[in-house]
């Protein structure tokens, strides 16, 4: 089970992508396919409700990533047991080589959980920030204390709390909105 449906992050995303009601729609890291599916089911919503035809694509490196993944197969099944996989484009592709299938300013949610650091952390909003709508949506995996002092330690990486809160770059640039239970999500949207 993942971590974010422990906690029912799902809820989280569905609230942001059915208010937000964004026409593109970019997450790099799927796993399982729980936020993906989250995301999707809210698209379809909007699309069917509202009237709002969004893209949607969802980038991972799935056996190609030697840590914890999923299997393309298995996330797309479930989509399309779901009836959603016509509401994503699932793509077996690495995060930071995809950006620049974007154009800029174009991306008005991002979702990001590619075993995140703070180094990551700096990398996506250099490479992933101008991509964004100026209104747009970053939701990233991390930024609580207990994630950098748990998972962030154990694998010696840089933490992303300190990177939130002391990097100018990212506060004085960003407005930041953290969830705390494990294991974290932040919102990022840009300051006007």
């Amino acid at each position: 089970m993942s971590s974010y449906e422990t906690n029912n992050y799902g809820a989280v995303f569905r609230s942001l992508i059915l208010a937000k009601e964004p026409l593109m729609v970019v997450e790099c890291g799927v796993l399982d396919g729980y936020s993906t599916s989250n995301i999707a089911h809210a698209l379809r919503f909007n699309r069917t409700n509202k009237g709002i035809v969004s893209a949607f694509y969802a980038y991972d490196l799935f056996d190609e990533y030697e840590y914890n993944h999923g299997d393309y197969e298995d996330v797309l099944e479930k989509l399309q047991n779901l009836d959603l996989s016509s509401d994503c484009t699932l793509v077996k592709a690495e995060a930071f080589n995809v950006h620049d299938f974007h154009d800029d300013k174009s991306i008005d949610f991002l979702h990001f959980d590619i075993s995140n650091d703070g180094d990551v952390l700096l990398r996506m909003l250099d490479t992933w920030g101008k991509k964004m709508h100026r209104d747009g949506i970053i939701a990233f995996e991390g930024g609580s204390k207990e994630r950098d002092e748990g998972w962030i330690k154990k694998y010696q990486k840089r933490p992303i709390r300190p990177e939130l809160i002391h990097n100018p770059t990212v506060y004085k640039n960003w407005h930041i909105q953290i969830f705390n239970a494990f294991p974290s999500l932040t919102l990022m949207w840009r300051k006007l």
